[in-house]
């Protein structure tokens, strides 16, 4: 992405740590709680999530490539708040943070943008571009829900985001670690990502 007519603010700026060569990546996930019947309980395992991915990014940054630790609903990394324990408890170069908005909004959070970016930008180097809403958590394209996804982009393109938009939409089915759009789907949420990429003022590069 690139800025189109919009002035650099100082926001948080994310992306790869300096200095650090990519040489692939990979997506992973955070610990499945054994309880969840109380999201309370997941406070509990961040330590665990914690040091089991600090294990992995040391295999990880030895074999030169990148984790991506997604925020996903029913594992200990769901809330921001969470995520950011976990990521700084880590602390490595080679674990960064996929933001995926609709995930953050099936489990509650409101507003994830306009409050949580600033805590998580400093880790951010992929972006999953999906909307859903408060009310049911249901799944929709970019701008259609309460995923803030106008707000997203006018911070990555004011912070100089170089990195990926990875378009998730999930429109015809949405299930847990997997959902499908179908051929029709995925047109009408490139159509609705690209009308928010106007909107806001950000073209691709």
């Amino acid at each position: 992405m690139m800025p189109s007519g919009r002035s650099t603010s100082a926001r948080p700026r994310p992306g790869w740590p300096s200095g650090w060569k990519l040489q692939g990546r990979a997506r992973v996930f955070s610990v499945y709680p054994p309880d969840t019947s109380n999201k309370a309980h997941s406070d509990t395992y961040v330590a665990e999530a914690s040091a089991r991915l600090s294990r992995l990014a040391a295999m990880a940054r030895e074999a030169g490539f990148h984790l991506l630790m997604e925020n996903e609903k029913d594992i200990v990394g769901d809330t921001p708040g969470r995520c950011h324990a976990i990521l700084s408890a880590v602390e490595s170069p080679a674990l960064r943070f996929a933001w995926d908005p609709a995930n953050f909004v099936q489990v509650g959070i409101e507003q994830p943008t306009g409050r949580w970016w600033s805590l998580l930008a400093p880790y951010i180097a992929y972006v999953h571009v999906k909307d859903a809403v408060l009310v049911d958590g249901s799944v929709r394209a970019a701008g259609e829900g309460d995923g803030q996804i106008p707000e997203l982009l006018r911070v990555l393109c004011d912070s100089g985001y170089r990195g990926v938009l990875a378009l998730e939409p999930h429109l015809a089915f949405a299930g847990h670690s997997s959902g499908f759009s179908g051929e029709d789907g995925m047109a009408y949420a490139a159509k609705k990502l690209w009308e928010v990429m106007a909107e806001v003022g950000c073209a691709e590069s």
